[in-house]
């Protein structure tokens, strides 16, 4: 697996914290001991790195630990396989080059909450199926230069730091494993709360329907319930509106004043569908702005504006001279509910039924088969 570090390393300089060996263009050219620091610069083409007054040029660098199963620590942050600094699309990338099983294990106690002794150890094994054939068709479909972001764009990954004993059992109780549909890998998401419905993935993601995506409801008492944002309010001021209005680029001045909002259509799982805002400007012009599914969260975020919306499951207050929202879930909905699978593995479901449960008709099979 080649992870980019994009925005968790900073590419200017390397604090060596572990003994490693430094490589160029494939060579072993170094050994480098903790305390060193590499200044890291480019010249268009090619990298360069200085180290104790040396400089070296070259177009891909390697760092590996003394010993190939040892922990490369750099920056405070510790990764097992390789880091790798090469020159491409004009800037200098730092990847980690690490095994999948390895990789699953950095990824998963950073997306899903680990619990108390083992209680969510069947929910993070279904996780864990879940992470790694979502790596798999990346690195199917990846970049020439990397497979996979190391942050929400792909799957949050913490290195070794990340990992924790029981979230590492479930990775190697699950080992090779991943999920299946009609003889083809599966195509995964997951998300942290449904608030009681998943959602059917073309109306989020994909053009064509898949049956194991659907959209479920997900028991009738919610199973993700104990979710700490199972529920949901943001109030904002009605010049607030018109700001994330303008942000957007839905309106290209502040001089309107937000008259209404409306909820035009919903999906059968609750979720709004087109969200209608009539706005009036200063010579008493309407304008009607319409937006969309998931693109509602973008649009309006959350009142404070630190994120996106938890959800587009939501019922609206308009006043006189504010919005508020009452809402459910977080995040896209569609596929396995993190807190909902939390809650079966408590109720002591195994991880093969919580993936049945949230994508039906698909199956766990061993990439070594």
């Amino acid at each position: 697996m080649r992870v980019s570090l994009e925005g968790v390393i900073p590419t200017e300089s390397l604090l060596i914290e572990s003994p490693v060996y430094l490589f160029k263009d494939g060579t072993k050219i170094a050994h480098i001991k903790s305390g060193n620091v590499l200044k890291i610069f480019d010249d268009d083409t090619r990298i360069k790195i200085e180290i104790n007054d040396e400089i070296l040029v070259g177009n891909i660098f390697s760092l590996s630990s003394e010993a190939n199963q040892d922990i490369i620590r750099i920056n405070g942050k510790g990764y097992r396989g390789k880091i790798q600094l090469y020159f491409a699309g004009n800037s200098i990338n730092v990847i980690n080059i690490i095994k999948l099983e390895d990789y699953v294990k950095g990824v998963l106690a950073k997306e899903m909450p680990i619990g108390k002794n083992e209680e969510n150890l069947e929910a993070l094994k279904a996780l864990a199926i879940c992470v790694r054939t979502y790596a798999l068709q990346k690195v199917k479909n990846g970049n020439v230069y990397f497979d996979l972001y190391a942050d929400t764009r792909d799957q949050v990954y913490g290195g070794a730091d990340a990992e924790n004993p029981v979230s590492n059992k479930a990775v190697e109780q699950t080992n090779n494993m991943i999920l299946k549909f009609e003889d083809n890998p599966a195509l995964v998401y997951y998300h942290s709360t449904c608030g009681g419905y998943t959602e059917n993935s073309q109306n989020v993601f994909t053009k064509e329907h898949l049956p194991y995506l659907s959209g479920i409801k997900d028991g009738s008492d919610p199973y993700c319930k104990i979710s700490p944002r199972f529920e949901w309010k943001e109030t904002y001021s009605k010049e607030l509106i018109i700001e994330r209005l303008k942000a957007y680029s839905l309106i290209d001045n502040n001089n309107y004043t937000l008259e209404d909002i409306i909820i035009l259509s919903t999906f059968d799982s609750g979720r709004i569908n087109e969200l209608e805002f009539k706005v009036v400007d200063t010579n008493g012009n309407e304008k009607s702005i319409v937006v969309k599914g998931n693109e509602i969260r973008n649009v309006l975020r959350t009142a404070n504006g630190k994120s996106i919306l938890w959800s587009n499951m939501f019922e609206l207050i308009v006043s006189s001279d504010s919005v508020e929202l009452i809402g459910k879930g977080f995040g896209h909905g569609v596929g396995l509910c993190q807190w909902g699978a939390i809650s079966l593995s408590k109720m002591g479901w195994s991880y093969e039924d919580i993936l049945d449960h949230y994508y039906p008709g698909t199956y766990q099979e061993s990439i070594n088969d």
